[in-house]
């Protein structure tokens, strides 16, 4: 992870270089409850569909670290020059949209809408593929990607702490 985290650090040294002053970091999601992480780590996914929680956890420690590495970066270094650093956090709202999938109305919460659901993703997703009959209810698109009204979900939760985090 720490590899990751010093990837992170001079990737936004590069957009500081660049002139970028308000900078937007978004946290990984649970990654343990992406229907490909179900149907790769789980014996009978086909007949149960929960999340893997070892890889949510990893992707919760990373998140806690990457947000210590960000308020270092801004406490440390960047509140001088102007920048502004922003965490945008997907895992809690992600996780609140599969664990309680009814408050926000989907009916399948560990599968895609495109293809079989359990596999495919990008370009395996295509005109060609089996396509469920409403993608509202679904909160994946594909095996990785979340569905149009996830994402909606996801930026409206997110907006208001970016307002807020900004105006500050």
């Amino acid at each position: 992870m720490e590899f990751l985290l010093q990837q992170v650090q001079l990737f936004m040294q590069d957009l500081l270089e660049q002139g970028a002053r308000i900078i937007r970091v978004v946290g990984l999601p649970p990654m343990g409850c992406l229907p490909i992480v179900i149907t790769v780590n789980l014996d009978n996914a086909i007949l149960y569909r929960g999340c893997v929680n070892f890889f949510s956890l990893v992707a919760r420690q990373y998140n806690l670290m990457l947000q210590t590495k960000l308020n270092t970066m801004q406490f440390n270094v960047l509140a001088d020059y102007g920048v502004r650093i922003v965490y945008i956090d997907v895992y809690e709202s992600l996780s609140d949209m599969i664990i309680q999938s009814l408050k926000y109305d989907f009916d399948e919460v560990s599968s895609g809408c495109c293809g079989t659901s359990l596999l495919e993703t990008a370009f395996l997703s295509n005109p060609d593929s089996y396509v469920c009959s409403n993608a509202l209810k679904y909160v994946f698109w594909d095996s990785i990607h979340p569905s149009e009204k996830t994402y909606k979900l996801l930026f409206e939760a997110a907006k208001s702490d970016i307002d807020f985090l900004i105006a500050d």
